[in-house]
């Protein structure tokens, strides 16, 4: 949740693999620029988007406009540090058994870090932010291996590696089985991760462990695209706008 209060408002969109989490957050932002809830002015906006790192957001998907920022999370060849991620998940730094968590943590959290200034700056501003991926990320995908007590020790030290990073004001998690994962990624292009069919079952179940622990906002992703969407509308409008 967010530590600090801003004139913006902050939405994170988690999930495990394959859950949605691009066509939500893209369908959020379209609805959030058609209802006018931002407050930032376009002289603003623009300045911003100057100050974005690298070649962001290039081709990557992201659109910055109308008072909503739809971002996500990694950049991958963008920005530099989006590269970095791009070269762990294609191997190039070694398999995932070969590095240290510790190590992966800093990889992705780095990648965020380039956007900390213009991401707190747009939120002061009045602008809104829709990501796919943020922080919280690293809380499902890096603590897999863990258990029990070790399991909340390491949750927190996840934590600690990008705390400083302006935090959202509502999590949403799509939930969603590892085999419905597992199926939706039959006819794509996968990453080392997701080839990881152990590691993919392993994700999926402890993105949701961390979902309900941290109290996210859990919503069924299992069901059609408009339903999804049905109900995070609903939610945001009770909670955040």
């Amino acid at each position: 949740m967010k530590e600090e209060s801003y004139q913006g408002k902050f939405i994170v969109v988690e999930g495990p693999d394959a859950s949605g989490k691009q066509t939500q957050t893209e369908r959020i932002a379209e609805w959030l620029r058609e209802s006018n809830y931002s407050r930032i002015s376009e002289r603003k906006e623009e300045n911003i988007i100057e100050k974005m790192p690298g070649t962001y957001p290039g081709d990557s998907g992201d659109s910055i406009e109308n008072g909503v920022w739809r971002l996500s999370f990694p950049t991958y060849t963008e920005t530099a540090g989006g590269r970095v991620v791009d070269a762990y998940l294609n191997g190039r730094l070694g398999d995932r058994g070969e590095l240290e968590i510790t190590d992966i943590v800093d990889i992705y959290a780095a990648d965020r870090k380039q956007f900390k200034v213009v991401i707190r700056d747009y939120l002061k501003s009045g602008g809104i932010i829709v990501c796919d991926r943020y922080r919280e990320a690293n809380l499902i995908h890096q603590l897999v291996d863990f258990e029990g007590s070790e399991w909340y020790n390491m949750l927190e030290k996840v934590k600690e590696s990008d705390n400083d990073l302006p935090g959202a004001d509502e999590i949403i998690y799509l939930d969603i089985s590892p085999e419905e994962a597992i199926e939706r990624m039959q006819d794509r292009e996968r990453d080392m991760h997701e080839l990881d069919k152990s590691y993919m079952e392993k994700s999926n179940r402890n993105g949701l462990k961390v979902a309900e622990y941290e109290n996210w906002e859990i919503i069924d992703g299992e069901r059609s695209k408009k339903e999804i969407e049905s109900d995070i509308k609903r939610f945001l409008k009770a909670k955040v706008l």
